[in-house]
């Protein structure tokens, strides 16, 4: 019989995140970093920055698993109480490590920055803890706590990490892993994510669902999400590896069944596919946008290595900028309006000509929340949208729906619609490439 899963719990700490400032994302990659290492993640808690708040917190969840990761308060303000908290909930006065001061100052001097005062607060630990030197000015610390239960004492592992997601996530295999080493933690679950665009969740779960009907390894989920719907395929394997094994048959069955509305597998999301196509090529990008606002341009960016294939955009939101920055002939808007398919083409056009790119894409649309009147008085309800892509040969090809939502969704999902044109021109899947 094989040995119980270690169980854990992650607590968030910070008022931002109970007032709607933050999203948290850090609990949401703690809990995929702790699934592949086979741990069952049971509860994720935010709390406030409140030190009885956080103290019955963490009492509360170590009563109930085997190791508690909790992120954020560990700054140098007056509302940072982690460390307070955890040396309160486990009995250990705070010490000052002198190491740990010399490590914080180290990263000031590095930056060439002086290390105000209150920094040396971020040097205090609980007594006995084992502590990590910083990767930003926060290290991370981890503390036993002895818990009474059913089946009698046991220890719980306590891990404070920093709230700044590159820090928490540079510390996290010293910091976490350690402790998963000592609770024995084996086997990995993986989930693996296939990424389709231009089909509804329904329309994808339709096709998916028989093929893994049969399959009691692999266990299938949908998440309808702005940019793609997300074909989530799970499985448990005694490693990573193993795990992964399971799931491509499954894998290969679903891109095999949504042939083209397939963008990627796992990270590979559209605009690396896009980028990764172009490169390959030695071809350039140029955007022209309406709708959208530079965001295309900026999902693009967000790629490491995106400057060898966008050669830049231009916001074209007001009639006018379409003639001055684009040199359309201001008769083509008055005639056609700014949301049409002649006009997001002569967008795409321009924007390949005006700066030299091999390729132009376009965008118009009508975000909302109201409609437009098209010049010929007909009304363009919210959603409307045309998306265009001009080639080498100065071939357009040119796509338009009524996209749904409100106004940041049609605008996210104008982006992938005009994204995924260009991807299906380039594979050779619509128009010439």
């Amino acid at each position: 019989m094989s040995a119980p899963r270690p169980r854990a719990a992650i607590l968030s700490v910070g008022s931002e995140l109970l007032l709607g400032d933050l999203t948290d994302t850090n609990a949401t990659w703690m809990s995929v970093r702790l699934r592949e290492r086979g741990v069952a993640v049971l509860h994720h808690l935010a709390v406030g920055d409140d030190l009885d708040a956080i103290v019955a917190a963490v009492r509360w969840l170590a009563g109930r698993v085997d190791l508690v990761v909790v992120g954020g308060g560990l700054g140098p303000t007056s509302d940072d109480l982690t460390r307070e908290a955890l040396a309160a909930a486990t009995g250990r006065p705070l010490e000052h490590r002198e190491e740990l001061e010399e490590a914080i100052l180290a990263r000031f001097v590095a930056a060439g920055r002086p290390m105000a005062p209150r920094n040396r607060r971020q040097a205090r630990v609980p007594t006995g803890a084992t502590a990590w030197p910083p990767a930003g000015t926060a290290p991370a610390f981890a503390v036993p706590l002895d818990v009474d239960g059913p089946g009698g004492a046991r220890e719980v592992q306590l891990v404070a990490l920093p709230g700044v997601p590159w820090e928490a996530r540079e510390l996290w295999d010293d910091a976490v892993g350690s402790r998963l080493d000592a609770l024995g933690a084996t086997g990995a679950t993986v989930t693996r994510t296939v990424r389709v665009v231009g089909r509804g969740e329904s329309d994808v779960a339709a096709v998916v669902e028989p093929l893994l009907a049969d399959d009691p390894e692999v266990t299938l989920a949908f998440l309808a999400r702005r940019r793609a719907v997300h074909v989530r395929l799970t499985a448990t394997g005694a490693d990573v590896a193993g795990a992964r094994a399971r799931t491509q048959p499954a894998v290969d069955a679903v891109v095999a069944a949504l042939g083209a509305a397939v963008v990627g597998v796992d990270e590979d999301d559209l605009e690396a596919v896009v980028l990764r196509r172009l490169a390959a090529r030695g071809e350039t990008l140029a955007t022209a946008e309406s709708a959208t606002a530079g965001a295309i341009a900026a999902r693009l960016a967000e790629v490491p290595g995106a400057s060898r294939v966008l050669v830049g955009g231009v916001v074209v939101y007001a009639d006018a900028a379409k003639a001055r920055l684009a040199g359309l002939e201001p008769d083509l808007v008055a005639r056609e309006g700014a949301v049409s398919a002649p006009v997001t083409a002569a967008l795409a056009r321009a924007a390949r000509d005006r700066t030299g790119a091999d390729w132009g894409l376009a965008v118009t649309g009508v975000a909302g929340p109201g409609p437009v009147v098209a010049p010929d008085g007909t009304e363009l309800p919210p959603g409307t949208a045309h998306w265009a892509v001009c080639g080498p040969d100065g071939e357009v090809v040119t796509e338009g729906r009524r996209l749904t939502g409100d106004r940041p969704a049609v605008r996210e999902r104008l982006g992938s619609a005009a994204l995924d044109l260009l991807r299906r021109v380039l594979d050779g899947a619509v128009g010439s490439a």
